[in-house]
């Protein structure tokens, strides 16, 4: 019988002047998005900025999870709206043809019980990216990697020769090396951990269509245009619809499968992935105008709002929160205010 690590608080450890260090990522990521404002004129996200297209969706928890499943808002089988946006990992607006992180954020709405937020939302939020593990896989890493992007990211040939350096430069160039395919082929996953009721997990979303994973075979080439992930998403939901399998890898291991690296995949022999929910995303247009200005400049995802028996683990975790608030105060620029829907009225056809 696999025994699965119950959560405790004791679970988390805390870096050495991890706080000084956040503080750090804070200005370094706000010098670098400065000088985006400039280049744009308004603000952009501090990560995600490029949307490929906001989706509506249906979200089923499944009925009869075992006691270990069957944790926070998956405890009772049930349907939830889901409006979900696809988007490219940097903070630059950066040409498709180009490989790099993809990512999924997805709000589900009408969601009960008490929420870290406290402003009386109903909404629970996940986030993903196309590759099992983060390369920025500490608060240490990453506010080494914040200093370098503020001190040459006017400069992408020297950044990449300032990382290149590095001891872990080949893991901070993994982004680069990912398959560059359609939005809908890719499996997405939380890449670090979250707490999951009782338990410890990380979560992710896997096609679960056989017309959506066969779009794997075609890959982006340099014959394809400059926004092809949001042509091709359009495209295929214009007459077919998508689904995703939601499942979770349960923590059987706190060494072997750590909290605090989140470059480490966990092994699926010592826990394999589990699903839990589907998502079902009805034929419909991603990408227009209305959709696209909600997703990039009204729309916001943030797991540490939501409810605490799912909330984020880790010190990059702890990072992003400090990261999330203030990407948003920097967007207050743009004029925008943000918006957190409650129902599929709140999110544009």
């Amino acid at each position: 019988m696999t025994m699965y690590v119950p959560y405790s608080d004791d679970l988390e450890v805390e870096q050495p002047d991890e706080q000084a260090q956040i503080a750090d990522i804070v200005r370094d990521l706000g010098i670098a998005h400065e000088r985006m404002i400039e280049a744009r004129a308004q603000a952009p996200r501090g990560t995600q900025a490029k949307g490929h297209g906001v989706l509506k969706g249906v979200f089923t928890v499944a009925p009869d999870l075992p006691g270990e499943l069957a944790q926070s808002l998956f405890a009772t089988p049930g349907e939830y709206p889901a409006i979900l946006r696809f988007a490219t990992e940097p903070g630059a607006f950066m040409d498709d043809r180009r490989p790099a992180a993809r990512g999924l954020a997805m709000k589900l709405m009408g969601v009960d019980g008490e929420k870290m937020a406290g402003d009386g939302r109903v909404t629970q939020d996940f986030l993903f990216g196309n590759c099992p593990v983060l390369p920025l896989a500490d608060v240490t890493t990453y506010r080494e990697i914040a200093r370098l992007r503020a001190e040459y990211g006017h400069d992408p040939e020297q950044l990449a020769a300032e990382i290149a350096k590095r001891d872990d430069g080949d893991v901070q160039t993994l982004f680069e090396r990912l398959p560059n395919i359609d939005l809908l082929a890719n499996s997405y996953y939380s890449q670090s951990a979250f707490r999951f009721g009782d338990y410890v997990c990380k979560y992710a979303l896997m096609p679960n269509i056989d017309a959506q994973r066969a779009l794997a075979a075609r890959p982006v080439t340099d014959d394809d245009g400059p926004d092809v992930l949001a042509e091709w998403l359009a495209a295929f939901l214009a007459d077919n619809a998508a689904g995703f399998d939601f499942c979770v890898q349960l923590m059987t291991d706190p060494k072997a499968m750590p909290i605090e690296d989140a470059s480490i995949e966990w092994d699926v022999g010592r826990s394999a992935w589990r699903r839990v929910g589907t998502l079902h995303l009805p034929p419909q247009d991603p990408g227009t105008p209305a959709r696209q200005t909600f997703g990039d400049e009204v729309l916001t995802f943030d797991p540490w709002a939501g409810r605490p028996d799912l909330r984020p683990l880790g010190s990059i975790n702890r990072a992003r929160k400090a990261v999330y608030r203030a990407s948003a105060r920097h967007r207050e620029i743009n004029g925008r205010a943000e918006l957190e829907p409650a129902s599929f009225a709140d999110c544009p056809d």
